[in-house]
């Protein structure tokens, strides 16, 4: 979204012309100059008061003692008008007058806008109260909307639907429109605003003392609903900023995760596919804590992908019950379902899981893309020391190590077991039988004098169980 600067154009000046242009056609019944000022007798010879008389095309007003006002703001049978240096009506114009308030707020405003229509009246707000909008066509040929209040002031800031001005720090809560500065004042109608606001309750470390909002057609702010906007899904909270960050939705008790995910302020548009940032207290607090990153997919809903080995753009991916990706070596349990039940990270030998363990180990290493899921041979550093791990390729636990013996090799939860290099050969106990394997981790079949690197011989079978060992030469 981007911030729209509006400027304010005044309209064309007041029209020029001269008091002695326009009177002079006065006759002694009607206007006459007496004491440096303009006064009119009305046909009985009475002083017009309180009254507006035309001359040429203009009207001019006469006060309470009979003379004719200029550069004043007129009040007159509950409507105002303005007359100008020589004391005609304005008309057709904007005009920025000094206040006529004795106001000592912070908020007092030392001048306010008014609009003069057609016939001299400034536009306000109708009898109602209720706040509405007047067309108006400035200088370029632009035509924007303008309130105005019941004394004709132009609105502008905060303003309530009673056609008032909302002040004050909770402003931004309270009120339903923004029509910006003190000389800008146009309605902002299906248009974003990034507006200073001031919030104490905000303690994330984005927020630098602006909120986002959105007005629709009819100029109010978008607020406690959700909003698709060029195509991209925003959320508002109940006063109207749009959220952005961590925002927990209201789920069903049985839901294990209602989080989304809506972007940085500056977009604030509803996370969908990957994303990386820290989890929220809520969703993980240790890692809100030490401000650790991770990474999230969202579905197209905004929903987290959660519990499960997910298929994205050809690749697999783990992710617990927070959302997290899974990045490294771990032993997962799963449901009938084939929902994550469990995830153990495995990081040193410690770790390695027995052969009849509950679960199956799989590894979410960072090739061709960091969390990706593994699947046939590969070689994994745990704790310093390399290991050669083997994954099955399909199926409906493919990326599981194989345990067992797979391929004339033995696999313990996808961990090969071989013969050191300087061992030569390799002594395994598995399955209550004694399997001897090389360096290579193949089982040796059908071998007679075998030696190992402490020169013992050995005698297997056919299938790689030893049938006869000794450090003298087995006849």
């Amino acid at each position: 979204m981007r911030k729209q600067k509006l400027k304010w154009i005044v309209p064309c000046a007041a029209a020029l012309f001269t008091i002695g242009a326009s009177m002079t056609s006065f006759a002694a019944q009607g206007w006459t100059e007496e004491n440096n000022s303009w006064v009119y007798y009305n046909n009985d010879g009475d002083l017009a008061t309180d009254s507006w008389k035309k001359s040429g095309d203009s009207w001019f007003y006469l006060d309470e003692d009979g003379q004719m006002k200029t550069n004043e703001l007129i009040e007159s049978d509950g409507n105002y008008y303005y007359v100008n240096s020589v004391g005609a009506m304005v008309t057709n114009e904007w005009r920025e007058l000094a206040s006529t308030e004795d106001d000592d707020s912070d908020d007092a405003q030392d001048t306010y806008w008014y609009y003069f229509g057609s016939n001299g009246k400034a536009y306000k707000t109708t009898t109602s109260g209720k706040t509405t909008f007047k067309s108006v066509k400035v200088a370029n040929g632009d035509v924007h909307d303008y309130a105005f209040d019941s004394e004709g002031r132009m609105l502008f800031g905060w303003v309530n639907e009673d056609a008032t001005r909302v002040t004050g720090d909770d402003a931004w809560k309270e009120a339903t429109y923004f029509l910006g500065a003190a000389n800008d004042g146009a309605k902002t109608t299906n248009a974003w605003k990034s507006i200073e606001v001031t919030d104490d309750d905000n303690t994330k470390e984005n927020f630098d003392g602006k909120y986002w909002f959105y007005f629709g057609s009819n100029g109010k702010k978008m607020k406690d609903t959700s909003k698709t906007i060029n195509g991209r899904k925003y959320r508002f909270n109940e006063y109207g900023a749009a959220e952005s960050e961590w925002y927990e939705k209201a789920t069903p008790a049985s839901a294990s995760n209602g989080s989304q995910y809506y972007n940085l302020p500056e977009q604030s548009w509803l996370a969908k596919g990957w994303f990386k940032t820290v989890p929220s207290e809520t969703i993980d607090a240790e890692a809100h804590e030490n401000g650790d990153e991770y990474w999230f997919f969202a579905n197209s809903n905004g929903d987290l992908v959660t519990s499960q080995i997910k298929t994205i753009n050809g690749l697999r991916y783990a992710f617990n019950e927070k959302g997290e990706m899974l990045n490294g070596l771990y032993k997962l349990s799963f449901d009938s379902s084939r929902n994550i039940t469990s995830y153990d990270e495995i990081e040193t030998e410690a770790d390695f899981p027995a052969v009849g363990d509950e679960g199956e180990v799989y590894y979410f290493g960072n090739s061709p893309k960091e969390g990706a899921m593994t699947t046939g041979k590969t070689t994994i550093d745990i704790d310093g020391e390399k290991y050669t791990y083997n994954f099955r390729k399909s199926g409906s636990n493919k990326g599981a190590g194989y345990n067992g013996i797979n391929d004339d090799s033995i696999y313990i939860q996808g961990r090969l077991l071989k013969a050191d290099k300087d061992d030569k050969y390799k002594v395994i106990q598995f399955n209550d039988k004694e399997y001897l394997v090389n360096t290579s981790g193949k089982l040796a079949k059908n071998k007679t004098n075998i030696q190992d690197g402490d020169g013992k011989y050995y005698k297997t079978n056919s299938d790689g169980t030893i049938k006869e060992s000794s450090y003298d030469k087995i006849k």
